[in-house]
């Protein structure tokens, strides 16, 4: 077998490993009805609220049409706020309702139950190995990155 023959397989392999592992999670939590971007605004703003519509965007990396439209949908969920600047009634701050913040601590709770049960049949050392490889891995992804 050749050195691209083994890298066609590790690729198939790679590709069927993370399919298995979004699908379990997914399996995990079918209450939940977020979209990824929905969860991604609500990860930055659990980490870090408030933010005006324009660093939710940046953080995001998509437009601010793009975000509107996702914070849309949350506020409608009941799960976000906005609040119009008192300084400048052209910036507008997204925020956390209580709803959002009890929301992103069950979330966050499933998850770590979850990423809990991948790393069990694991010892020590293979998940300082796993993490070291992944991390190689994401390491290269960024520098692959155009951005």
């Amino acid at each position: 077998m050749t050195d691209q023959d083994n890298q066609e397989l590790a690729i198939d392999r790679l590709d069927s490993i993370f399919s298995r592992i979004g699908r379990l999670a997914r399996r995990r939590m079918p209450e939940d009805t977020l979209t990824f971007g929905q969860f991604a605004v609500l990860r930055i703003l659990f980490r870090e609220e408030p933010l005006a519509m324009g660093a939710i965007a940046e953080r995001l990396n998509i437009s601010l049409a793009g975000a509107t439209g996702i914070i849309d949908r949350l506020v409608n969920q009941g799960v976000v706020e906005r609040k119009r600047s008192r300084e400048d009634r052209r910036v507008v701050w997204v925020g956390l309702s209580e709803a959002g913040r009890q929301r992103m601590m069950r979330l966050n709770e499933d998850r770590r139950q979850h990423m809990q049960a991948l790393l069990k049949p694991l010892n020590p050392d293979e998940v300082d190995t796993l993490l070291g490889l992944l991390e190689r891995i994401a390491d290269g992804a960024e520098q692959q990155s155009p951005d």
